[in-house]
């Protein structure tokens, strides 16, 4: 079998019922990429190639769209025991969509696009604003889905289908603006439904909503622009300003025409601006989100709630005030001197280039500088003793500190005038527990004081200093 074979079977069973006329698209894309190769042949790898082909012609989410085609095939092939290995398409990666961010209209802006349109289409846009229908939802609107004295709206299908897009029905309330609007389209109906054509029937998908909803919007003055076009044969000029005020054509000497330039905004965006509206007038969250009858409400909030610049403001406006109110320092003149807390006018160089030597070596003397004077010398005792006792490897780990030491401490000094701590802490300076220490050159060195501290104190600097290096 062929992946061809395997999507005709697919349409037929499954892929007809669908909302949507996606078979001219995907027939054009998959068949022609994927249709000849045996379906044991259309691997995840295969379908990448075919997507990754497509991506100079195709955006993010029409491509997201095939792969959906061809995932939904192997997995209806798979329940019906066509097909039983992996789908591949699983393993394929969703490519990212940029999010856009679209239009809405201000509850000033609302008015004054009602107020320009026709009053046949005026109750339908209305409609849309105040219940957030879609647009297959408004045009398969019937009669008896509105109650007028319960003031609700039964939302049950889209268009001719059974269902709605998400598949199941939902009631809404009647705002008490829109309920004389509704009246009045129920009664100039002479079908079933409550927004028909001009013959009774229901409006179809190819209903132009798009264009109307510009037209009103340009007489409203909802307008980014004009585009101001000399109609005079041959002189073809054209200027853009942001106001309709007649001007002379600067080649020809007439007037220009003025052509609104409407604002990006489609008419899906009039469920987004319900969202948007409810958001700013504190509705919570899940109030929106049955409004709008989304299953998850991070779509309300992340897709459909549009935030402007205006809500950022607003919102920023209501913190309290955080940071206090502090007199500004008079100015001092930028001199070599010091300004009265300290901190210098001129920025001296550095006295030490930046640049770190490419032979690193343990910075041993300087750690020993940033320690106390009482760690310090307890080093230099421990180290003493180690040098007098004939230490080869503490000499030579620093043969400049064996020099001085045994120039300045070692020295012979009799057992008995030498200093002595706690016998349990004394082991610490020894190499070996069976011999008492050497205090003769602790004698001599300033590190006499360590007599005076505790014997916790002294068994915590001898720790710290002997990590050091030597």
């Amino acid at each position: 079998m062929t992946f061809a074979e395997l999507f005709e079977w697919w349409w037929k069973e499954y892929g007809s019922r669908l909302r949507g006329d996606n078979e001219a698209f995907a027939r054009k894309r998959l068949l022609l990429l994927l249709g000849g190769l045996a379906v044991a042949e259309v691997t995840a790898a295969k379908i990448e190639g075919a997507l990754q082909g497509l991506s100079d012609e195709l955006s993010p989410k029409s491509l997201n769209g095939l792969r959906g085609n061809v995932h939904t095939i192997f997995a209806r092939a798979i329940e019906r025991g066509l097909w039983q290995g992996q789908n591949p398409a699983k393993a394929v990666k969703r490519r990212k969509v940029p999010r856009k961010v679209f239009d809405t209209l201000r509850a000033d802006e609302v008015p004054a696009l009602l107020a320009a349109l026709t009053p046949q289409w005026r109750p339908l846009f209305a409609c849309a604003v105040y219940t957030g229908m879609r647009k297959g939802e408004l045009l398969g609107l019937r009669k008896s889905d509105v109650d007028l004295v319960e003031g609700t709206i039964t939302v049950r299908r889209s268009y001719d289908h059974d269902t709605t897009k998400g598949g199941h029905a939902d009631v809404l309330p009647i705002a008490q603006a829109l309920q004389p609007l509704l009246e009045e389209a129920i009664e100039a109906s002479n079908s079933e439904f409550v927004f028909p054509a001009s013959d009774g029937s229901m409006r179809t998908d190819e209903t132009d909503l798009q264009q109307v909803l510009r037209r009103a919007m340009g007489r409203a003055g909802l307008v980014r622009g004009y585009l101001h076009v000399c109609r005079r044969k041959g002189c073809g000029h054209e200027e853009q300003a942001e106001d309709s005020e007649l001007r002379p054509c600067p080649s020809c000497k007439m007037k220009l025409w003025p052509k609104a330039l409407p604002r990006p905004l489609r008419f899906h965006d009039l469920r987004g601006t319900t969202a948007t509206l409810l958001a700013r007038a504190g509705v919570p969250l899940v109030v929106a989100q049955r409004m709008l009858r989304h299953a998850d409400p991070r779509l309300t909030a992340n897709v459909y709630t549009r935030v402007d610049l205006a809500d950022l403001r607003a919102g920023v406006a209501r913190l309290p005030p955080l940071v206090p109110t502090v007199s500004p320092r008079p100015d001092f003149p930028k001199t070599g001197q010091d300004d009265p807390i300290g901190n210098p006018k001129q920025i001296a160089g550095l006295d030490w280039s930046g640049r770190q030597d490419l032979n690193l070596r343990p910075p041993g003397p300087e750690l020993l500088r940033r320690r106390s004077p009482l760690v310090r010398r307890l080093v230099t005792a421990s180290q003493a003793l180690e040098i007098r006792k004939g230490d080869r490897h503490a000499k030579l780990l620093n043969p400049r500190l064996a020099t001085t030491c045994e120039a300045r401490f070692v020295a012979p000094v009799s057992p008995a005038t030498a200093p002595r701590l706690p016998s349990c802490r004394a082991n610490r300076f020894s190499r070996s527990r069976k011999s008492q220490p050497d205090w003769a050159s602790a004698a001599q060195s300033p590190t006499a004081c360590a007599s005076e501290v505790s014997c916790r104190t002294s068994a915590s600097l001898t720790r710290s200093a002997s990590r050091l290096p030597r």
